[in-house]
Protein backbone atom coordinates (compact mmCIF):
# COMPACT_ATOMS: atom_id res chain seq x y z
CA UNK A 1 0.00 0.00 0.00
CA UNK A 2 1.45 3.21 -1.22
CA UNK A 3 1.81 6.29 1.32
CA UNK A 4 -0.26 8.85 0.14
CA UNK A 5 1.89 12.25 -1.07
CA UNK A 6 0.63 15.62 -0.91
CA UNK A 7 1.75 18.59 -3.59
CA UNK A 8 1.63 22.14 -2.22
CA UNK A 9 1.02 25.60 -3.79
CA UNK A 10 0.48 28.68 -2.07
CA UNK A 11 0.62 26.69 1.29
CA UNK A 12 -2.18 24.76 0.45
CA UNK A 13 -1.56 20.63 0.68
CA UNK A 14 -3.86 18.83 -1.11
CA UNK A 15 -4.04 14.88 -2.48
CA UNK A 16 -6.18 14.10 -5.88
CA UNK A 17 -7.54 11.11 -5.15
CA UNK A 18 -10.11 8.27 -6.45
CA UNK A 19 -12.64 7.88 -4.06
CA UNK A 20 -15.34 9.77 -4.16
CA UNK A 21 -14.72 11.87 -1.09
CA UNK A 22 -13.00 14.95 0.07
CA UNK A 23 -11.52 15.62 3.62
CA UNK A 24 -10.78 19.34 4.28
CA UNK A 25 -9.03 21.09 7.20
CA UNK A 26 -8.85 24.72 7.11
CA UNK A 27 -7.73 25.67 10.55
CA UNK A 28 -4.77 23.68 12.02
CA UNK A 29 -1.86 25.85 9.70
CA UNK A 30 0.99 27.04 11.31
CA UNK A 31 2.98 28.99 8.48
CA UNK A 32 2.79 32.89 8.78
CA UNK A 33 2.51 33.55 4.47
CA UNK A 34 4.98 36.19 3.80
CA UNK A 35 3.84 39.80 3.54
CA UNK A 36 0.35 39.00 5.75
CA UNK A 37 0.38 40.54 8.89
CA UNK A 38 -1.81 38.69 11.68
CA UNK A 39 -5.19 40.02 11.71
CA UNK A 40 -6.39 42.54 13.89
CA UNK A 41 -10.25 42.12 13.36
CA UNK A 42 -10.24 46.03 13.05
CA UNK A 43 -11.63 45.72 9.39
CA UNK A 44 -13.22 42.66 9.59
CA UNK A 45 -17.05 42.97 9.14
CA UNK A 46 -19.90 42.76 11.56
CA UNK A 47 -21.20 38.94 11.60
CA UNK A 48 -17.91 37.31 10.44
CA UNK A 49 -17.05 35.65 13.72
CA UNK A 50 -13.71 36.59 13.88
CA UNK A 51 -11.27 34.05 15.58
CA UNK A 52 -7.52 33.12 15.04
CA UNK A 53 -7.21 30.28 17.19
CA UNK A 54 -5.45 26.95 15.45
CA UNK A 55 -7.58 23.96 15.95
CA UNK A 56 -5.03 21.83 17.55
CA UNK A 57 -4.59 18.40 16.02
CA UNK A 58 -6.96 18.69 13.40
CA UNK A 59 -4.18 18.54 10.29
CA UNK A 60 -2.80 15.45 12.15
CA UNK A 61 -6.56 13.84 12.47
CA UNK A 62 -6.75 14.79 8.62
CA UNK A 63 -3.77 13.19 7.45
CA UNK A 64 -3.63 9.65 9.11
CA UNK A 65 -7.43 9.61 8.57
CA UNK A 66 -6.76 10.25 4.88
CA UNK A 67 -4.30 7.57 5.09
CA UNK A 68 -6.23 4.53 6.46
CA UNK A 69 -8.92 5.15 4.58
CA UNK A 70 -6.41 4.00 1.71
CA UNK A 71 -5.19 1.31 3.95
CA UNK A 72 -8.46 -0.30 4.73
CA UNK A 73 -10.58 -0.28 1.59
CA UNK A 74 -8.25 0.65 -1.23
CA UNK A 75 -8.82 3.72 -2.27
CA UNK A 76 -7.36 7.68 -1.29
CA UNK A 77 -9.51 9.90 -0.62
CA UNK A 78 -9.37 13.74 -1.93
CA UNK A 79 -7.49 16.15 0.64
CA UNK A 80 -7.37 20.08 1.16
CA UNK A 81 -5.65 21.56 3.78
CA UNK A 82 -4.52 25.10 4.71
CA UNK A 83 -1.09 25.41 6.26
CA UNK A 84 -0.95 28.85 6.66
CA UNK A 85 -1.88 30.06 10.18
CA UNK A 86 -5.30 30.96 10.73
CA UNK A 87 -4.69 34.43 12.79
CA UNK A 88 -3.78 35.44 9.15
CA UNK A 89 -5.91 33.77 7.19
CA UNK A 90 -9.36 31.79 7.69
CA UNK A 91 -9.59 29.11 4.71
CA UNK A 92 -13.47 28.34 6.88
CA UNK A 93 -14.99 31.99 6.15
CA UNK A 94 -16.34 34.01 2.53
CA UNK A 95 -13.77 36.45 1.10
CA UNK A 96 -14.87 38.92 2.77
CA UNK A 97 -14.12 37.92 5.96
CA UNK A 98 -11.03 36.10 6.06
CA UNK A 99 -8.25 38.10 5.72
CA UNK A 100 -7.12 41.81 5.99
CA UNK A 101 -4.53 42.53 3.33
CA UNK A 102 -4.77 41.72 -0.17
CA UNK A 103 -1.35 39.87 -0.19
CA UNK A 104 -3.32 37.15 1.32
CA UNK A 105 -5.81 36.80 -1.47
CA UNK A 106 -4.02 33.63 -3.31
CA UNK A 107 -3.57 31.85 -0.40
CA UNK A 108 -6.79 32.12 0.12
CA UNK A 109 -7.86 31.74 -3.67
CA UNK A 110 -5.34 28.45 -4.05
CA UNK A 111 -7.61 26.89 -1.10
CA UNK A 112 -10.92 27.45 -1.98
CA UNK A 113 -10.08 26.90 -5.92
CA UNK A 114 -8.85 23.81 -4.90
CA UNK A 115 -11.35 22.36 -2.91
CA UNK A 116 -13.94 23.51 -5.78
CA UNK A 117 -12.00 21.46 -8.33
CA UNK A 118 -11.67 18.76 -5.93
CA UNK A 119 -15.75 18.68 -5.95
CA UNK A 120 -16.50 19.26 -9.91
CA UNK A 121 -13.84 15.93 -10.35
CA UNK A 122 -15.73 13.85 -7.90
CA UNK A 123 -18.93 14.49 -8.99
CA UNK A 124 -18.16 14.16 -13.01
CA UNK A 125 -16.38 11.17 -12.08
CA UNK A 126 -18.98 9.88 -9.72
CA UNK A 127 -22.65 10.73 -11.14
CA UNK A 128 -23.12 13.89 -9.25
CA UNK A 129 -22.37 12.17 -6.05
CA UNK A 130 -19.92 12.38 -3.15
CA UNK A 131 -19.14 13.29 0.45
CA UNK A 132 -16.78 16.03 2.03
CA UNK A 133 -16.16 16.24 5.36
CA UNK A 134 -14.57 19.50 7.06
CA UNK A 135 -12.73 18.71 10.51
CA UNK A 136 -12.46 21.16 12.73
CA UNK A 137 -12.15 21.67 17.19
CA UNK A 138 -13.81 22.91 19.42
CA UNK A 139 -13.49 23.93 22.93
CA UNK A 140 -16.86 22.59 23.33
CA UNK A 141 -20.35 24.88 24.61
CA UNK A 142 -21.20 25.15 28.06
CA UNK A 143 -23.39 21.78 29.46
CA UNK A 144 -21.96 19.60 27.34
CA UNK A 145 -19.62 17.04 27.69
CA UNK A 146 -15.93 18.16 26.80
CA UNK A 147 -15.48 15.28 24.48
CA UNK A 148 -18.47 16.17 22.05
CA UNK A 149 -18.45 15.29 18.35
CA UNK A 150 -20.81 18.08 16.71
CA UNK A 151 -22.05 16.69 13.39
CA UNK A 152 -22.62 20.47 11.33
CA UNK A 153 -25.37 20.28 8.09
CA UNK A 154 -27.06 23.57 8.54
CA UNK A 155 -29.72 21.27 10.09
CA UNK A 156 -29.93 19.41 6.84
CA UNK A 157 -28.89 21.82 4.29
CA UNK A 158 -25.96 20.91 3.30
CA UNK A 159 -26.91 17.13 3.10
CA UNK A 160 -29.93 17.80 1.13
CA UNK A 161 -29.38 15.52 -1.42
CA UNK A 162 -28.55 12.56 0.74
CA UNK A 163 -31.64 13.44 2.72
CA UNK A 164 -33.36 13.25 -0.52
CA UNK A 165 -32.48 9.89 -1.24
CA UNK A 166 -32.61 8.52 2.84
CA UNK A 167 -34.41 10.67 4.85
CA UNK A 168 -32.92 8.66 7.97
CA UNK A 169 -29.28 8.89 6.51
CA UNK A 170 -28.18 11.01 9.56
CA UNK A 171 -29.67 8.68 12.35
CA UNK A 172 -29.36 5.28 10.94
CA UNK A 173 -27.09 3.31 12.95
CA UNK A 174 -24.60 2.86 9.78
CA UNK A 175 -25.17 6.54 9.69
CA UNK A 176 -21.72 8.64 10.95
CA UNK A 177 -23.76 9.81 13.86
CA UNK A 178 -24.75 5.81 14.24
CA UNK A 179 -20.83 4.86 14.21
CA UNK A 180 -19.50 7.21 16.41
CA UNK A 181 -22.05 6.54 18.93
CA UNK A 182 -21.75 2.44 18.65
CA UNK A 183 -17.44 3.10 19.76
CA UNK A 184 -18.78 5.18 22.85
CA UNK A 185 -19.01 8.63 21.73
CA UNK A 186 -21.05 11.09 22.58
CA UNK A 187 -22.66 12.80 19.42
CA UNK A 188 -24.45 16.52 19.09
CA UNK A 189 -27.70 16.89 18.30
CA UNK A 190 -28.38 13.86 20.08
CA UNK A 191 -31.87 12.72 18.83
CA UNK A 192 -34.27 13.71 15.71
CA UNK A 193 -35.98 16.90 16.40
CA UNK A 194 -33.39 18.71 17.91
CA UNK A 195 -31.60 21.57 15.92
CA UNK A 196 -27.86 21.82 15.38
CA UNK A 197 -25.91 23.85 17.91
CA UNK A 198 -26.25 27.35 16.15
CA UNK A 199 -22.47 28.38 16.08
CA UNK A 200 -20.98 24.53 15.06
CA UNK A 201 -23.90 23.55 12.79
CA UNK A 202 -21.63 24.25 9.71
CA UNK A 203 -19.42 26.95 8.12
CA UNK A 204 -18.48 28.49 4.79
CA UNK A 205 -16.97 25.78 3.59
CA UNK A 206 -19.98 23.10 3.88
CA UNK A 207 -22.86 25.59 3.09
CA UNK A 208 -20.84 26.75 -0.31
CA UNK A 209 -20.01 23.17 -1.49
CA UNK A 210 -22.91 21.36 -0.01
CA UNK A 211 -25.37 19.79 -1.59
CA UNK A 212 -27.72 22.34 -0.68
CA UNK A 213 -26.11 23.65 -4.80
CA UNK A 214 -26.75 21.89 -7.90
CA UNK A 215 -23.17 21.45 -7.87
CA UNK A 216 -22.27 20.39 -4.65
CA UNK A 217 -21.13 17.50 -2.57
CA UNK A 218 -23.01 16.29 0.31
CA UNK A 219 -21.23 17.99 3.33
CA UNK A 220 -20.88 17.81 6.86
CA UNK A 221 -18.72 19.59 8.98
CA UNK A 222 -17.41 17.45 12.25
CA UNK A 223 -16.56 19.50 15.45
CA UNK A 224 -14.46 17.15 17.60
CA UNK A 225 -13.85 18.30 21.23
CA UNK A 226 -10.44 19.22 22.33
CA UNK A 227 -10.46 15.33 24.99
CA UNK A 228 -10.66 13.74 21.38
CA UNK A 229 -7.99 15.47 19.92
CA UNK A 230 -5.30 16.23 22.77
CA UNK A 231 -5.25 12.48 23.99
CA UNK A 232 -3.17 10.39 21.42
CA UNK A 233 -5.14 7.41 22.67
CA UNK A 234 -8.22 9.00 22.23
CA UNK A 235 -7.05 10.61 18.74
CA UNK A 236 -6.09 7.67 17.11
CA UNK A 237 -9.09 5.25 18.14
CA UNK A 238 -11.17 8.82 16.97
CA UNK A 239 -9.47 7.91 13.56
CA UNK A 240 -10.07 4.59 13.02
CA UNK A 241 -13.81 4.84 13.82
CA UNK A 242 -13.82 7.32 11.05
CA UNK A 243 -12.08 5.77 8.68
CA UNK A 244 -14.43 3.25 8.63
CA UNK A 245 -17.40 5.31 8.76
CA UNK A 246 -16.59 7.05 5.91
CA UNK A 247 -16.02 3.81 3.82
CA UNK A 248 -19.28 2.62 4.72
CA UNK A 249 -21.08 6.00 4.12
CA UNK A 250 -19.48 5.76 0.20
CA UNK A 251 -20.51 2.83 -0.51
CA UNK A 252 -24.26 3.35 0.52
CA UNK A 253 -24.82 6.82 -0.59
CA UNK A 254 -21.93 8.11 -2.62
CA UNK A 255 -21.18 5.23 -5.13
CA UNK A 256 -23.32 5.23 -8.80
CA UNK A 257 -23.48 1.86 -8.44
CA UNK A 258 -25.45 1.32 -5.17
CA UNK A 259 -27.25 4.12 -4.86
CA UNK A 260 -30.29 2.79 -6.42
CA UNK A 261 -32.68 5.30 -5.01
CA UNK A 262 -31.28 8.20 -7.07
CA UNK A 263 -30.28 5.73 -10.45
CA UNK A 264 -32.44 7.75 -12.39
CA UNK A 265 -30.58 11.11 -11.92
CA UNK A 266 -26.86 9.67 -12.74
CA UNK A 267 -24.95 10.55 -15.53
CA UNK A 268 -21.22 11.31 -16.27
CA UNK A 269 -18.15 8.63 -16.31
CA UNK A 270 -18.12 6.26 -14.42
CA UNK A 271 -15.80 6.23 -11.45
CA UNK A 272 -12.04 5.73 -11.83
CA UNK A 273 -10.31 2.32 -10.52
CA UNK A 274 -7.79 2.21 -7.82
CA UNK A 275 -4.22 3.35 -8.88
CA UNK A 276 -1.12 5.51 -7.99
CA UNK A 277 -2.23 8.63 -6.58
CA UNK A 278 -2.15 11.11 -9.38
CA UNK A 279 -0.17 14.84 -8.82
CA UNK A 280 -1.59 18.22 -9.46
CA UNK A 281 0.22 20.08 -12.79
CA UNK A 282 2.45 22.59 -11.66
CA UNK A 283 3.21 21.62 -7.63
CA UNK A 284 5.77 20.34 -6.04
CA UNK A 285 5.53 17.43 -4.31
CA UNK A 286 6.16 17.66 -0.31
CA UNK A 287 5.48 15.69 2.44
CA UNK A 288 3.10 17.12 4.93
CA UNK A 289 4.02 17.50 8.75
CA UNK A 290 1.86 16.14 11.45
Amino acid sequence: MWQIDYQVSNLVARHRGTLPVLIACPHNGDVEPAGVPERSGQATPEGCNFEKNRDRHTREITVKLAQRVLEIFGEAPYVVIAEFHRKCIDANRSEQCAFEVDAARPFYREYHDTVRAFVDEIRTDNGGLGLLFDIHGTAGIAGDPEDTIYLGTANGETVARLLAADPQALWRPRSLRGFLEAAGHVVSPPEPGIPETPALSGGFTVRTYGSSHADGLDAMQLEIGAPLRVDPDRREALIEVLAFAIGNLVSRYADSHTLTATVSSRGGAPRRRPGPPRECPGSAAQAIDV
